[in-house]
């Protein structure tokens, strides 16, 4: 397992990883305003967009590659959601806003190809209210990725009400 963790600013409530060739090439405001499949996260070809439950401020993100399925953390969070990825590419970056600043996330093991994520939330429903310092981590996020043929999206767990909201009302 390769691992990346830091405190990353967000703005808008999302967070986007994409590969360099990929990175800006979806329209993200359909998917923003839109229904995502699970609600927190979407993907296209070589990009994928994060919801966080912090609209701007300063979040706990890691991202985990495995060489499989590492198992969900499901006592850890209280969200736990899953898609399908396709990368052309074994790079990814984490990109903040407009990609002001991005983060190299480890290598992807198997290279292009067929890919699993499994988003983990925790704190959505305190990171909601406003009157938190920009730098005071509220909320944390765990995105796990391994070689996988394409399944479909499923929502493994949902008990916040942010995370119902996305999920359910979106």
């Amino acid at each position: 397992m390769a691992e990346f963790r830091a405190h990353i600013g967000v703005h808008y409530g999302f967070l986007e990883i994409a590969d360099d060739k990929s990175y800006g090439r979806t329209d993200w405001a359909n998917v923003f305003f839109g229904r995502r499949p699970t609600g927190l996260i979407a993907t296209s070809p070589g990009e994928v967009f994060l919801v966080t439950g912090r609209h701007t401020g300063t979040v706990g993100y890691a991202v985990r590659v495995n060489d499989d399925d590492p198992g969900a953390d499901l006592d850890g969070f209280e969200d736990v959601v899953e898609v399908p990825f396709e990368t052309s590419r074994a790079e990814l970056k984490l990109f903040q806003w407009a990609g002001e600043k991005s983060h190299a996330l480890p290598r992807l093991p198997a290279g292009s190809g067929s890919y699993r994520m499994r988003y983990h939330c925790r704190g959505m429903d305190e990171a909601r209210d406003s009157s938190w310092d920009y730098y005071e981590v509220v909320d944390e996020y765990l995105l796990q990725i391994w070689p996988s043929p394409a399944a479909p999206s499923a929502t493994l767990k949902v008990i916040s009400r942010e995370g119902h909201r996305r999920i359910f009302e979106s």
